[in-house]
């Protein structure tokens, strides 16, 4: 990628967790989001959470919208970069969105230089020093032993399961109280002052777009109703809503 690339960050599209219309409605938005993203020769990195929940067994796959990953294929069958950052929805992955979709999967945090920037990019989860219930659930939930251990329930049990839980994680995450907002600008201005240029995250469900001194924070917010995504071009974040239009 040149440093003239644009970029295009978004998280948190949740397939899965909404009704039948506002899922047809997330389809259409995100496949001609990644439309015009290949027409733009973009690199575009999703921060985690693009199911409600992901979880991959051997020889058997979820049963998740065709044109989500037929979308993401041909991007990058196309020549596209897409990163995904494991979120907490996402993080039983195994191999098959690399494998068959082409994508660039990260398992944690990612820095990358681009447009002469240092960017830190995370899916955000955790951040906050407080929550430590949230904390202590991360750990157990990635916790291998524990994935291997969830493979021995019959699918359809899983699934079933798993629904639920990630139906009340995500609802705590919405619900989150404003101290822990105010931790995760803690977290971001210490990896700023650390020497990153932009801190980037998703997960809270708010998208914003701020300097702090000569640093960016950035949350990419979400693709569900709002549908947010962030732009870095020529050094500069904005954040913009996906209408179903490309902008001029």
């Amino acid at each position: 990628m040149n440093e003239s690339t644009p970029i295009l960050i978004f998280s948190d599209a949740h397939f899965g967790a909404h009704s039948r219309t506002q899922e047809t409605l997330k389809i259409e938005r995100f496949v001609g989001f990644l439309a015009w993203a290949q027409h733009r020769r973009a690199e575009v990195f999703f921060l985690g959470d693009l199911f409600d929940f992901w979880f991959e067994y051997r020889h058997w796959m979820p049963k998740v919208p065709v044109e989500i990953p037929a979308s993401i294929r041909a991007f990058t069958a196309g020549g596209g970069a897409f990163h995904l950052i494991i979120g907490n929805h996402d993080c039983w992955a195994e191999d098959y969105f690399e494998r068959q979709l082409g994508m660039q999967v990260h398992r944690g945090d990612l820095t990358v230089m681009r447009q002469g920037l240092q960017l830190y990019l995370s899916h955000g989860d955790g951040m906050a020093r407080s929550d430590r219930g949230y904390r202590i659930l991360k750990r157990i939930l990635r916790w291998r032993l524990n994935t291997i251990l969830y493979r021995l329930w019959p699918a359809d049990w899983a699934f079933r399961a798993a629904h639920f839980f990630s139906g009340r994680s995500r609802e705590l995450t919405t619900q989150r109280e404003p101290k822990f907002l105010e931790e995760y600008d803690q977290s971001i201005a210490v990896l700023l002052a650390s020497g990153f240029d932009a801190v980037v995250i998703g997960h809270i469900h708010k998208g914003w777009v701020r300097r702090i001194g000569a640093g960016w924070s950035v949350n990419s917010g979400e693709f569900y109703e709002e549908f947010n995504y962030v732009v870095l071009e020529n050094g500069t974040f904005r954040i913009e809503c996906w209408s179903g239009i490309p902008p001029k």
